[in-house]
């Protein structure tokens, strides 16, 4: 699947080698003509916003969270320390939150056993509380998503940088730092380009033998 991002990303250049047997299959290989180039950002009132947030938080800890699921169990950000994690807040009447959504699913089928997750924080409550969630359940009951889905609240969404567009997604290392920021949706190969070698990095637990890039 491609289409035209809403954000521009600059992502380091990363190449990441063969390690034991297993290779994992990219569920977005590149065309033969070579990655696809990022598409200039969308311009609106919160465009010069963009790189100050991304580099507020580049390089930093990501902000602890304590959220419920939507079975009310409690999910912290230190409960999954040790794995990669793209924390994706979005909201479900958003369009470009819901067309990213597909892709999202394919990245956390492929590398979910290799140390991976995609974690939803729905800001419905939040963003449109007279929708008392059931926008939220409607879009989940036609688009089921495999991963788990929390209930932002606004100290989350404070301590993440009052989330000024929609969606906003962290990459976030085994060791709790945020790799990378994603100001708007994304294809998937934009976020695999970063994910796989953070899953296949020097010393990480366990490590993950992947294949090159196509």
């Amino acid at each position: 699947m491609r289409w035209r991002s809403y954000a521009l990303l600059i992502l380091p250049a990363a190449t990441v080698a063969a390690g034991g047997p297993g290779p994992i299959a990219s569920p977005h290989p590149a065309p033969a003509s070579g990655p696809p180039a990022l598409a200039a950002s969308t311009p609106g009132p919160h465009a010069a916003m963009r790189q100050p947030f991304i580099e507020r938080f580049t390089g930093k800890p990501a902000p602890p969270f304590a959220l419920k699921d939507l079975e009310g169990k409690t999910n912290r950000l230190a409960d999954y320390r040790g794995k990669v994690v793209l924390l994706n807040f979005w909201y479900s009447t958003c369009l470009p939150c819901r067309k990213e959504t597909p892709d999202l699913t394919a990245l956390h089928g492929a590398y979910k056993e290799h140390g991976f997750t995609v974690l939803g924080i729905s800001m419905d409550e939040v963003l449109i509380p007279q929708a008392r969630g059931q926008a939220l359940e409607e879009f989940l009951r036609t688009s089921p998503l495999p991963y788990p889905i929390l209930i932002a609240d606004q100290k989350t969404i404070d301590a993440y940088g009052g989330i000024p567009v929609q969606p906003i997604s962290f990459l976030v290392d085994r060791a709790g730092i945020v790799s990378h920021v994603y100001w708007g949706a994304f294809s998937g190969d934009i976020y695999e380009r970063s994910l796989r070698p953070l899953l296949a990095a020097p010393g990480a637990r366990p490590a993950v033998p992947l294949s090159p890039q196509p």
